[in-house]
Order: structure tokens, then C-alpha cells, then sequence
């Protein structure tokens, strides 16, 4: 397996991953509509924000 370091062009797939884990955690944890809220874009512009520092 080959790694590297994650960049602004991950930081979509990221968001996807993070918004996804969290539905799939915490769906017996966290009120549904929480979850439901969680967007993938509001993540990747949190994101953007961080590659871009």
C-alpha cells in the first residue's frame, strides 16, 4: 500500500468519507436528523480551509 499526503484536490473524497463514516458510527448514537444534516459540501469547504493554510 502506497500512502501520501492529502491535499486540496482530496478534499472532496475526504468529505465524502467523513460525512459517510459518521452516518454509518454514529447511527445509533447521534439523532438522525443531525446526521441527515451533515453535508458534503459544507465539509470539503472546512476542508479547502485547511489544505489552503
Amino acid at each position: 500500500m502506497v500512502s501520501r499526503e492529502a491535499n486540496l484536490a482530496d478534499a472532496a473524497a475526504i468529505a465524502r468519507v467523513y460525512v459517510d463514516a459518521w452516518r454509518t458510527t454514529y447511527s445509533n448514537l447521534m439523532p438522525a436528523k443531525f446526521l441527515a444534516d451533515l453535508s458534503y459540501e459544507e465539509r470539503e469547504t472546512k476542508w479547502v480551509k485547511i489544505f489552503s493554510k
